[in-house]
């Protein structure tokens, strides 16, 4: 099992499970089993502009930047994928800034492992960036996300 250990920006979710957010410029000294890009570019267009500092393993989610992910339903699959791997790999999200949409995706990631939405923004802003979740569509977004059913 080689998962995350408690750095900067690596997030402990109530399972348990590890997940570093970040942004893609952000330099990096572990790299990551699996990197979730949230990105509108092609994944060709992505490779060509930022080949260094991505995981192993490339997941591309189609999300523009200060908005909300094109294909909800596909990004909460992905994302609930991630979560499940994160038990045994290291998982990071990442976009170009590192707050809002990955500061959304976390938060998602929270709800998908048991939080309610309110709880899980505030998780997020507390332990991952204070300014994550900060638009009204974020918010609005994660307060309309059905948790998962058990």
């Amino acid at each position: 099992m080689d998962t995350w250990d408690l750095d900067e920006g690596v997030v402990e979710f109530p399972s348990g499970r590890r997940i570093r957010g970040r942004s893609w410029n952000q330099p990096i000294s572990k790299y990551a089993d699996v990197s979730a890009i949230l990105t509108t570019a092609s994944p060709e267009t992505f490779a060509a502009r930022h080949a260094v500092g991505i995981g192993r393993e490339v997941v591309y989610i189609s999300w523009p930047d200060n908005r909300l992910p094109r294909r909800p339903q596909q990004a909460i699959e992905q994302l609930s994928q991630l979560l499940e791997r994160a038990h045994s790999q290291r998982v990071e999200i990442t976009c170009g800034g590192g707050v809002g949409r990955t500061g959304t995706a976390l938060a998602m990631l929270a709800i998908i492992d048991g939080m309610d939405a309110a709880d899980a923004i505030a998780f997020v802003q507390r332990n991952y960036n204070p300014e994550s979740v900060s638009s009204h569509a974020q918010r609005g977004f994660l307060m309309d996300m059905e948790p998962p059913r058990k």
